[in-house]
């Protein structure tokens, strides 16, 4: 047999995912609910890392430090990844159209086919963000789509086999990460009925989401409600990590390793994906062994990226033109603004290289990139490097580099002695550039002008480029731009002062600042942003920029600093409506800082208000928005209930002093129910009763604490406040819906269609409403309501019914099924049910009744078993005999038919009479007898059908599995109204 390697190649973290979803299915089977919500929050948080991973190179390295420290975790992933190939070699699954690497290799890789040149095309991606942005949708789905095709082929293996329902639950999960582009792992096997402990419950949705929200630092970044675009990706192509076992591993598997490719000039791009998803599941397997409160520590943490030497030295191993390779790094972080990362590069191939012209053009390369940068003492030192260095040139380039090199470092004390050092030594060069021939001379004046324009000289610019232009051959590359930017001043020849060529320039500087600050945000790089908005805010100070510069100090905890920073976001705002935010923030930020809400903070809130003024109050309470989200954002990771009490009440208290409308702690409750604090908003909405004046406010109120318990997963409480609602309007559709999500979560599908249906009496033209109706009709015609049912004996009779259904019919279709051991198993479980819930109490008193019974162990007294006609009394009928013998046994599904008309006949006898006051005890009247007899009597006809004669296809296997589903339910839901020995009694 031939092992398929293709599949761990190029889909080794797709079959990772489903490796790790499934191992986690397992774990949270037969555990207690409050294991399986723990377990959940645990998992969130893995999966965080992931989003992490993919957008902060900072994090990386991290990573990789502390995985490269821990052999415990290595020796796990070689073991992991060979199961995982054991795994996938079997399957007949290859991509005919594998994706090789991302990024700018891509592109550079495509120019080559197209017969462009490689390094141009790279520069040209690399220089624009939106082309960058492009790139990544469009890279993302194909990605999607290569990925969705192995899935589907997986899913098909894995339905082709036998009790393999986790696998199908964690394949089905991540196609639906990859169709939305959101993670979906907390709600595995939701839809599932086999698997209830797989999926989620609401509550455990609800606890993930509360305990992230209140415990991650960068929710924005975390949660989707900020910019959610992937970061530009070139810092990441630059961490090189190869796991020590690496290539080893790799020759293992597919008879060679990347050294290997690159010794034998192979394509290394073949193992490109293998090698990437490797380090993945390296990161994430290390991640899994941190306890909750390490995994948070290393997600709220900073990780300044920089250029580090571990991540370099590994190529050296490869056998690469290492000049070649940084050259080419270095030149991509150039061209996208990644100057001072670009100049470590240039460092690192500056110590490794031995020959002096090579070292000349690193040098002078590594001070261009320290100039871009704004770091002129560093370009000053380099750029001197490189001037000694021209010594090692040939003599044709040495003239004209060291005129070059001298321009450089003049343009570099500009910036240190002033702008009269500058003039001296430019007027020098120009000098000596005239003893040189033309060509030479062309070239020294253009980069005179370039050193005037970036230095602010541009009177000096003016007369340079005119110069170049009479000097320059027609062919000159640099002929064109000096033109349009002679033709620019020619245009602003009144602005003596230049304003309108500085306003140009402070854009052009703006857009690269802009650029770099977004990506650092995008890619967590905090301290980086934070040097970026400096370098915006001293351009053109703006609101906007003080707010975002805050921020970033709230991150760093410096709450002084981001106080007065929102301070002065609000001396540069006009907008009422972000001043609102900025004085609320104020408010927050000061009672944080002073574990009290201090004068300051109650200033700060009315502050808000007044310059909130009400606005937009038509709008509704959405109007509140800008006033109530900094205020639940910010309490909700303060840890300190009796803080975060204190300071809404003050909020309450000037809400109401200033004579807002409204009622503010319904306002509060509901803001914090939207982000999933439950607790906290019922907390409010308590206190908003007391508050209420309206009858329809009070029923608002009281539908919002049953939304409450209902996020909880206490579908109980939930119907009782919704009661409460129904008693104050009884006419308000919402109620009845309410009370019908509850029932529907209970699996009481009964109690749900009435109330849906009262909701549809009450609002027929509603169209959500006959939309919920007729999920609840589904529901109860798929789903048996286990969760009614109380002894786990029973409930695991229906589901092994429920598993031989699935397990047998969801291979590949066959012309007949046999639906006989299904229907079997689900009307034994009928059949016990109601044995236990109500038929073996009564047995048990009758027998041990002396009236009835001389001896529990004799049975029933022969006048009664066999009738005595001098008394009247007749004999027990056959269904009660069943019942009450000596031997005990259940009623068939059949005689539950009989039961009713059985005990009319013969209510002389005083047994009969018995039995049948306990049913009416029990709640059972002669009709609901008739209900249930006519019932177990249909389902009776379609087991002994299904059993002995019938086959079907794969549509009427499910058709009539619905038809006994409904029959079951509606058996469940009697016993249950009736008190019988079920969850909900």
């Amino acid at each position: 047999m031939e092992l398929n390697t293709t599949i761990v190649r190029d889909f080794l973290w797709e079959s990772y995912s489903v490796y790790s979803d499934r191992e986690f299915l397992r774990s949270v089977q037969d555990i207690s609910h409050e294991e399986k919500r723990d377990r959940f929050i645990d998992h969130a948080l893995d999966n965080w890392l992931l989003v992490r991973y993919k957008r902060d190179p900072g994090f990386v390295l991290h990573v990789m430090g502390a995985v490269n420290g821990n052999a415990a975790v290595q020796q796990r992933i070689r073991e992991i990844v060979l199961l995982l190939f054991g795994e996938t070699a079997r399957i007949s699954y290859s991509d005919d159209e594998p994706l090789g690497p991302k990024g700018s290799t891509e592109i550079m890789q495509k120019a080559i086919r197209e017969g462009k040149n490689p390094f141009e095309e790279a520069a040209l991606y690399l220089k624009d963000p939106a082309e960058i942005d492009q790139y990544n949708k469009d890279r993302t789905e194909r990605e999607r789509e290569s990925k969705m095709r192995y899935l589907q082929g997986r899913l098909e293996d894995a339905e082709s086999r036998v009790d393999n329902d986790l696998e199908i639950i964690a394949i089905r999960r991540l196609m639906l990460d990859l169709k939305t582009g959101r993670y979906y792992g907390h709600q595995m096997g939701s839809d599932d009925p086999l698997f209830p402990a797989a999926g989620f419950t609401g509550d455990i949705l609800l606890a993930s989401q509360r305990y992230l929200f209140q415990n991650l630092k960068f929710r924005g970044r975390y949660f989707a409600t900020s910019d959610q675009a992937l970061p530009e990706m070139s810092l990441h192509e630059c961490i090189v990590w190869m796991l020590p076992f690496q290539h080893t591993l790799e020759k293992a598997i597919f008879g060679e390793s990347i050294i290997d490719l690159y010794a034998e000039h192979k394509d290394p791009a073949a193992l490109w994906k293998f090698e990437v998803d490797l380090t993945t599941i390296a990161g994430y397997e290390w991640f899994l062994t941190l306890s909750r409160e390490e995994k948070v520590a290393v997600l709220n943490g900073d990780y300044p990226f920089t250029i580090r030497e571990d991540m370099l030295s590994p190529l050296a191993n490869l056998g690469l033109d290492l000049s070649w390779y940084f050259l080419n790094k270095q030149n991509q972080l150039f061209y996208a603004t990644l100057y001072e990362h670009a100049a470590k590069i240039g460092e690192y191939a500056y110590s490794r290289e031995k020959i002096g012209d090579k070292k000349y053009f690193i040098a002078s390369a590594v001070a261009t990139c320290y100039r871009e940068f704004e770091d002129y003492k560093a370009a000053l030192k380099w750029y001197e490097i490189a001037l000694k260095l021209t010594k090692k040139l040939d003599l044709a380039n040495r003239i004209y580099k060291e005129l070059i090199e001298r321009k450089n470092c003049a343009e570099m004390r500009y910036y240190m002695s002033g702008s009269e050092v500058f003039r001296k030594e430019i007027a020098r060069i120009e000098m000596d550039a005239k003893q040189r021939p033309s060509e030479i001379r062309a070239s020294v004046i253009y980069n005179l002008a370039e050193a005037c324009r970036r230095t602010g000289h541009h009177d000096l610019e003016y007369t340079y480029l005119i110069e170049f232009t009479s000097l320059a051959d027609l062919d000159n590359p640099k002929l064109g731009p000096s033109l349009e930017r002679l033709e620019l001043f020619n245009i602003n020849l009144d602005d003596t002062d230049f304003h309108g060529i500085r306003d140009i320039e402070a854009r052009e500087r703006a857009e690269v600042y802009g650029r770099r600050y977004v990506n650092a945000v995008r890619s967590f790089q905090h301290a980086d942003a934070s040097r970026w908005i400096e370098r915006l805010i001293l351009l053109r100070p703006t609101s906007a920029l003080y707010q975002e510069k805050a921020a970033l100090y709230r991150h760093k905890g410096q709450i002084g600093q981001a106080i007065e920073l929102y301070r002065r976001a609000v001396e540069y705002g006009d907008e009422p409506e972000e001043d609102t935010f900025r004085w609320m923030s104020i408010a927050l930020l000061s009672t944080w800082a002073s574990g009290e809400v201090v004068p300051e903070a109650i200033e700060s809130i009315r502050t808000a208000f007044h310059c909130w003024g009400g606005r937009h109050c038509e709008e509704g309470e959405q109007a509140y928005d800008v006033v109530l989200k900094p205020v639940v954002y910010e309490t909700a990771t303060w840890h300190n209930p009796t803080l975060s009490t204190q300071f809404i009440q003050a909020f309450i208290g000037e809400f109401i002093s200033i004579g807002l409308p409204g009622n503010p702690a319904l306002l509060i409750g509901d803001a914090f129910l939207g982000h999933s604090m439950s607790s906290e908003g019922r907390q409010w909405f308590q206190a908003a009763l007391e508050r209420t004046e309206t009858p329809s406010e009070r029923t608002r109120i009281l539908c919002m604490i049953a939304e409450s318990f209902f996020m909880e997963g206490d579908h109980r409480a939930a119907v009782e406040w919704f009661k409460h609602a129904q008693e104050n309007d009884p006419e308000l559709p919402d109620v009845y819906v309410g009370m019908a999500r509850c029932h529907t979560c209970l699996m009481e599908y009964d109690r749900a269609s009435a109330d849906i249906s009262k909701a549809c009496e009450l609002d027929p033209d509603n169209e959500a409403y006959r939309d919920l109706k007729g999920e609840i009709d589904m529901l109860s015609a798929h789903v048996i309501g286990l969760p009614r049912i109380s002894s786990e004996e029973i409930r695991s009779i229906f589901r092994t019914g429920d598993w031989l259904l699935f397990s047998v019919y969801k291979g590949p279709e066959r012309g007949i099924y046999d639906l006989g051991p299904v229907v079997i198993q689900y009307g034994k479980g009928v059949e016990k049910l109601l044995h236990e819930s109500l038929l073996l109490p009564i047995r048990e008193r009758i027998r041990s009744d002396n009236m009835f019974c001389s001896d529990p162990h004799d049975g029933v007294r022969a006048m009664f078993w066999k009738g005595f006609d001098e008394k009247k009394i007749p004999r027990l009928p056959f269904t009660l005999k069943t019942v009450l013998g000596n031997d005990e046994k259940s009623l068939a599904l059949g005689q539950w038919g009989y039961l009713s008309n059985d005990i009319r006949k013969t209510r002389a006898n005083p047994v009969t009479l018995a039995f049948s006051d306990m049913l009416q005890e029990r709640g059972f009247s002669m009709n609901t007898l008739n209900e249930l007899g006519k019932l177990c009597r249909d389902l009776s006809l379609e087991r002994n059908g299904a059993a002995h004669i019938s086959f079907y296809s794969r549509d009427e296997v499910m058709e009539k599995r619905g038809e006994m589903v409904k029959i079951i339910n509606d058996i469940i839901g009697i016993v249950s109204r009736s008190g019988g020995d079920s969850q909900s009694a």
